[in-house]
């Protein structure tokens, strides 16, 4: 039952996260690196095995951000995802989505960063993985490249073939996520 909305549910947690992938040996260091970042996404009604339109928020926290003077070393992140059209567990669960998301961390002192990515979910096992890139449109860091990986897991109790619609979902970075 996890299998049929998993796909979906990756790409929502993308949004929910602004984060970026460490740069390989020998790059730029980059313009901020946080170690962690977890939150959540609500989907409104809720994923089921009849299709419908969604709307999907997602709120998390970025922290162990490093240097600590661009950002103060942690923020909070709100963003939004578009989801197909007609979104279903099953439609989802197939995994290799492209969602367009935009989101907005406040930094701990007070700065802002606005983000326009794409995250691109996996298939198969990799399904409730999702990779984010894009870039920095607004504030802090605008025009800067973002990277990273995040996996969703859907709330407690909530399947889509047992009658109880995914309504929430839990996300965690899977890499170091940066900027720049």
């Amino acid at each position: 039952m996890k299998r049929l909305f998993r796909g979906s549910m990756v790409a929502a947690l993308a949004l929910a996260s602004c984060a970026i992938v460490a740069a390989p040996g020998g790059a730029v260091t980059p313009a901020q690196k946080c170690g962690a970042l977890k939150g959540t996404v609500t989907l409104t009604p809720g994923l089921t095995l009849a299709p419908k339109a969604q709307k999907a928020t997602a709120k998390g926290a970025l922290t162990k951000c490093a240097p600590t003077k661009a950002t103060g070393g942690s923020g909070s992140l709100n963003g939004t995802l578009t989801l197909p059209k007609n979104s279903s567990c099953a439609g989802l669960a197939q995994g290799k989505q492209s969602l367009k998301l935009t989101a907005t961390t406040k930094w701990k002192n007070g700065k802002s960063t606005t983000y326009s990515l794409v995250a691109k979910t996996g298939s198969g096992k990799t399904a409730t993985v999702a990779t984010i890139t894009g870039k920095v449109s607004k504030g802090l860091f605008v025009g800067k490249k973002v990277t990273g990986a995040i996996k969703v897991t859907p709330g407690k109790g909530e399947n889509c073939t047992a009658g109880h619609p995914v309504k929430h979902l839990t996300f965690v970075q899977t890499k170091p996520f940066q900027i720049g």
